[in-house]
């Protein structure tokens, strides 16, 4: 059954995230069909609007309200990878000016998604604990482990908390200018950032998290960033660049985990919180 509920909707004391005219547009992207090992990224939207209701509105950090500039929620419906980039056409279509945000989900819709938004000059900023970069994974080039590699053609990537690899994926990166790597955050990465184009997209691994910070991942690995990392990051990319769409991906909620869906939540939230604070404060 279709849950209305939208982000940020409070169940003690309701608000009204959404207004006449909305900076923000989140779209719930329940696609799973290529998980290998932990499952139940399908069940990672639901979960994330339902703890999306107790994230506080105000930002202690940067001190605003993103949610005053208006958060639509949508569940368009999808069926396959098509459907999903046809939805994502529609929704830039109709919301040419909003901050495009989409909660998955597994890795694999990525590709998908920014096919449908694309700019014609564009970069990505990759955070995950791993590369993507196969050409095809299981018998399927449509596989999660291969969101990176049909990424590349979109633009070039800054992959940041990078800490496994396959030996092709080793190989490929020998041979490519279209992939950058990090295993930590820090000026190398933001460098890196920096020589994009302007126009970005953003995709977050949730396992891009150490699992100390975010543990209901379907591969954890050990090692990764840390919550003030991916502030950092974020912090980084909404100062020198145009941000035009992000995606959370790859949360496998577990009911005796609320910490992470909450992280993951608040994550989304923050995402809007630097968008509002470097942009839409600066109009």
């Amino acid at each position: 059954m279709t849950d209305p509920r939208g982000f940020l909707e409070d169940k003690v004391e309701p608000g009204a995230p959404t207004g006449e005219h909305n900076e923000f547009v989140l779209a719930m992207i329940p696609y799973e069909e290529t998980t290998t090992y932990g499952k139940g990224t399908a069940r990672a939207p639901e979960a994330i609007v339902d703890a999306s209701g107790h994230v506080e509105l105000f930002d202690e950090v940067l001190h605003l309200d993103a949610s005053r500039h208006g958060i639509l929620t949508l569940r368009p419906d999808i069926t396959n990878l098509d459907s999903i980039t046809r939805s994502a056409r529609e929704i830039r279509a109709a919301h040419p000016d909003a901050l495009l945000g989409f909660v998955g989900g597994e890795h694999s819709i990525t590709p998908a998604l920014i096919a449908g938004v694309a700019r014609e000059e564009m970069g990505v900023v990759w955070i995950d604990a791993h590369a993507d970069l196969r050409r095809s994974f299981h018998g399927s080039e449509q596989n999660h482990a291969c969101a990176g590699y049909h990424s590349m053609k979109f633009g070039p990537i800054v992959q940041i908390g990078i800490r496994t690899l396959a030996e092709e994926e080793w190989e490929l990166l020998k041979t490519t200018d279209r992939v950058t790597q990090f295993r930590e955050w820090g000026a190398a990465a933001a460098a890196a950032i920096d020589a994009l184009p302007d126009d970005i997209y953003i995709t977050m691994d949730a396992d891009g998290f150490s699992p100390e910070v975010v543990r209901a991942v379907g591969t954890p690995e050990p090692g990764g960033l840390y919550w003030q990392d991916v502030m950092d990051c974020l912090d980084h990319v909404f100062r020198k660049k145009n941000v035009f769409a992000f995606d959370t991906v790859e949360l496998c909620p577990h009911d005796d985990d609320l910490a992470s869906s909450f992280t993951i939540a608040r994550l989304v939230y923050k995402t809007m919180a630097y968008h509002a604070y470097h942009r839409l404060n600066a109009r």
